[in-house]
């Protein structure tokens, strides 16, 4: 095995992570595979890097004692999978090579995961990790890794040891959210806060519903469906009874911890008994899910309600959170911690294993282990999909899936540690991810999955971003919770899962200072999850222009979907383009041959044929620029076209008996490269410029979607041009696309696959979503092997105005939109190039090799092939240039870093 590990990274060391094209030059190529694996299969920190803080979680691909575990086995429940959770690991980290000097050890533990929970002094720092299988004492040793720290490290408040942690759960009954300590504080500092008398009034009604049972929540007739799809809708029909059967205990909980009174927590006892004999592996607890919820609900009255329980009652509940939080441990060590982003255990059943556990974690032994486990894979992982700039690779979407998890497990953890999770620089940048992905009153940016189930703001993005106020001193994120609260008082009515918290961290004389978000750029960079937004006017998104570009390192993983260089323009808070189709399963037919893929978003295909589902078909933001007049992105989807790799969608597709092959859109179609440029610019253009290129010629096809609205419009035969326009309530809209060569267009409502709501997925309200038909098109190139479009789209009040193409000029295409110039190299055959001016307001924009001049002065870019932009504001110029910068995960932690 070792030597079979020792050949994997000599391989991956002599790759290149990226080349420079040309010499000189602003462009990088990005050649790895994979910037994220599914699952972990490179060693982090390693090869020398200067790690970004003083206590990197040292990371490593799991093994089952003969190979590196793959992404197939790290989700089955076959025997292999139950050999991989028997490995035990050990590391040694230490300031010398010989590990001779100040050494670091781990115990033995069951987990290929060790954060370091002391902060290291700077320089340089090696380290190895070994493996025995099923203990048998015999320890096989990787190759020493190395890495360095630097003086000028982040020196955040570094988590406390294991031991310290599981003392700090040494106390009384109640132990959750500390109550044994700040119990009695907590009833006195909520007894004049009128939402805590608004719940006590709320859970005076719970004492009146029926007791739980165990039904369905819906019913769905299964007659004539094949034995998955009949499963699917089986467990569609107990879809949330978890937490219905469960909310409300934890609800009578909270209620009697605010008011000492008994009937709530006897209340409560009621309902906890009655779930602890539900059959775990009964129809209507059976799933992780539902499981989950119970094993919270159990573990909430466990330890709230410990002081009125009898020893048979005790011993009942502790066998019954036993069983299912036993059910969900044993599936995550030497699992969990190597995914990219297991997505049930994190936005779910991590946070009901972790109340289950804490209630019962001194009287159940083995508790300890999986408190243990949740600690670290917490300390070394969180947060997942994001790194440091607040985004979430999945889109909004899905997002708020996991919002109740992230505030109360961070709560938990704080609790425990004493570090305070809110203040990681990932949590201090999410603000500014949720007001420039997802603005007041306005729809949010069209894609992932569920997307669609966000056409308008939403009651948990609300509830999530007030939440996040009473932990962060944020002015800009005070600002967007009180505009939500204008725009939708309603939300703020009632109760939520978001309570508690709030509870916790109230204090009745806390100050929310604003500050307006017209002093931000109109233009944010979330590069670790590959998406850019622009904004006209950001206080005011409902009523003006908005625009996002995505390419994401992660690739269409998980929740992501295929739309590397995709882009998505919303107009007075409505979606005008961006992406279509319809969530009505993680991988049914129109899932995976339409929702997920290519074809559903505003991106390109070549020969028909759209991006890799997986972390291989990945795409990054090499530029960005925020200026007054006109924002600017780049987007580089070079690597996202081709065979689907992923073992675990190839087993999707064969589970509903489909091929991934070029009858169904996907395949190799010899794409080498894909820049996509996108230009903003004031007066409601926006200017999309691709660079493309192939191994050999292709018909390149750009879409344009519009899921609300009509699209009209009728091909021009043999011309280079083709325009339509888009029907709609809001403006004046339309698109011309241009091209060197002969264009044809295609204007339809059909999906490729049929959207059928079989499951009758419901939307945020609980109304059975209906899948209207949606509005595409199409527009065609001749066979090229280097191609080029320019896309000019005009969204504004009142009439468009003309969008004309003049006489080119030396070889460059030449066009007028409203009174921006606009001239582009269109022949894929000479070097790329853009630019974009208006004189009358002193702006300008180049990209490639035209001279640039703005008020009679010419100006040179310092690097040849960046983008530069020129603007006169206030007298002065500005200037900035951009060259490729490339994502934190390419720089740390990465195959080809190796």
């Amino acid at each position: 095995m070792k030597k079979l590990l020792s050949l994997y990274f000599i391989l991956i060391a002599s790759s290149v992570l990226a080349q420079q094209q040309g010499g000189g030059t602003a462009q990088i190529r990005l050649t790895a595979e994979k910037l994220h694996a599914r699952v972990r299969e490179w060693p982090y920190p390693a090869n020398g890097i200067t790690v970004p803080d003083n206590h990197p979680a040292l990371l490593w691909p799991g093994t089952n004692g003969k190979k590196m575990i793959q992404p197939m086995e790290s989700g089955s429940d076959d025997a292999e999978s139950n050999v991989i959770s028997q490995m035990l690991y050990k590391v040694m980290l230490a300031n010398e090579k010989d590990f001779k000097g100040e050494l670091i050890s781990s115990n033995e533990q069951r987990w290929a995961m060790f954060p370091l929970h002391q902060a290291l002094h700077a320089g340089h720092w090696y380290w190895k990790y070994a493996y025995s299988v099923n203990g048998n004492g015999k320890w096989t040793w990787s190759n020493t890794y190395d890495f360095v720290v630097a003086a000028n490290a982040n020196n955040e408040k570094v988590a406390p040891p294991v031991d310290v942690m599981l003392k700090r759960n040494d106390g009384p009954h109640p132990r959750l959210w500390n109550m044994s300590q700040i119990g009695e504080a907590f009833y006195r500092n909520n007894l004049q806060n009128p939402e805590a008398k608004k719940f006590i009034a709320f859970a005076e009604r719970i004492l009146k519903e029926p007791l739980p049972s165990e039904k369905p929540m819906r019913v769905i007739d299964t007659t004539g469906k094949a034995p998955l799809e009949k499963s699917k809708i089986i467990e569609r029909m107990y879809h949330g009874f978890g937490d219905a059967v469960g909310t409300p205990i934890h609800n009578l909980c909270i209620a009697y911890q605010l008011t000492k009174d008994q009937r709530f927590i006897q209340g409560a006892q009621q309902r906890a008994m009655i779930v602890a004999k539900m059959n775990p592996d009964g129809l209507a607890t059976r799933d992780d899910f539902t499981s989950g919820a119970v094993l919270e609900a159990m573990g909430w009255f466990y330890d709230a309600g410990y002081a009125f329980l009898n020893q048979k009652e005790k011993e009942l509940l502790k066998k019954a959170i036993t069983i299912r939080a036993r059910r969900v441990y044993e599936h995550l060590p030497n699992r969990f911690e190597l995914h990219v982003c297991d997505n049930h255990v994190w936005q779910i059943t991590m946070r009901n294993l972790a109340i289950g556990t804490v209630a019962v974690v001194n009287e159940v032994p083995e508790a300890k282990e999986w408190l243990t486990y949740m600690y670290e894979v917490w300390t070394a992982r969180f947060p997942i999909l994001g790194t440091t700039d607040g985004g979430w690779h999945e889109g909004n979407g899905y997002f708020r899936v996991n919002f109740k998890s992230f505030i109360y497990l961070s709560q938990m953890f704080d609790d425990f540690s004493g570090v305070d999770y809110f203040s990681l620089p990932w949590m201090q940048d999410l603000p500014y991810y949720m007001l420039y992905t997802y603005p007041p009153n306005s729809m949010s940016t069209a894609i992932g999955d569920m997307w669609e189930n966000l056409p308008n703001m939403v009651k948990m993005q609300a509830w999530f971003a007030d939440a996040l106020t009473f932990r962060m001193n944020n002015p800009y994120l005070n600002w967007y919770v009180a505009q939500i609260k204008k725009d939708d008082p309603d939300y703020f009515k009632g109760t939520d899962d978001l309570l508690l918290f709030r509870l916790l961290n109230y204090n009745p004389n806390r100050a929310l200072p604003s500050k307006s978000p017209d002093e931000l750029p109109k233009t944010r960079k979330f590069a670790d999850v590959g998406v850019v937004a622009m904004q006209q006017d950001l206080m005011h998104a409902d009523k003006s222009l908005s625009s996002y570009l995505f390419s994401s390192p992660f690739g269409s993983s998980g929740h992501g979907h295929a739309s590397q260089n995709a882009f998505t323009v919303n107009f007075k808070g409505k979606t005008i383009f961006g992406g279509s189709g319809y969530y009505s399963n993680f991988s049914d037919r129109h899932n995976l041959l339409y929702y997920r893929t290519s074809r559903a978003y505003c991106t390109i295909l070549a020969d028909s044929l759209g991006q890799k589902l997986g972390e291989e078909g990945y795409g990054w933001i090499p530029r960005t620029i925020s200026g007054n007049h006109i924002q600017y992105a780049l987007g580089d989807a070079s690597n996202a076209y081709g065979d689907i790799k992923s073992d675990f969608w190839l087993d999707r597709f064969r589970q509903i008996g489909v091929v991934p092959d070029k009858s169904n859109g996907y395949g190799e179609s010899g794409v080498k490269l894909y820049r996509r440029h996108m230009l903003q610019l004031d007066g409601g253009f926006i200017v999309l410029y691709d660079e493309l290129e192939a191994d050999k010629p292709v018909k390149w096809t750009t879409q344009l979607h519009t899921p609300y609205y009509k699209i009209v419009g009728e091909s021009t035969k043999n011309s280079n041009q083709q325009n339509f326009t888009v029907e709609n309530d809001l403006g004046s809209i339309t698109a011309s696309v241009f091209s060197g060569s002969p264009l044809t267009m295609t204007i339809h409502n059909q999906f490729a696959e049929p959207a059928v709501n079989w499951a009758k997925v419901t939307d945020d309200e609980g109304q059975i979503k209906v899948f209207k038909d949606q509005w595409h098109a199409g527009i065609t190139s001749l066979p090229a092997q280097k191609f080029r479009f320019l896309t000019i789209l005009q969204i504004k009040d009142g009439k468009p105005e003309a969008v004309v193409r003049l006489t080119d000029q030396n070889g460059i295409a030449h066009f007028k939109a409203g009174a921006w110039d606009i001239q582009a190299q269109l022949d894929g055959k000479h070097t790329a190039a853009l630019q974009v001016i208006n004189s009358k307001i002193g702006s300008v924009f180049n990209y490639g090799d035209q001279a640039v001049t703005l008020t009679g002065k010419g100006y040179q870019h310092h690097v040849p092939g960046s983008s530069m932009l020129l603007e006169i504001i206030g007298g002065k110029m500005n200037r900035q240039e951009a060259v490729d910068e490339i994502p934190n995960v390419a720089k740390f932690d990465h195959e080809a870093s190796q």
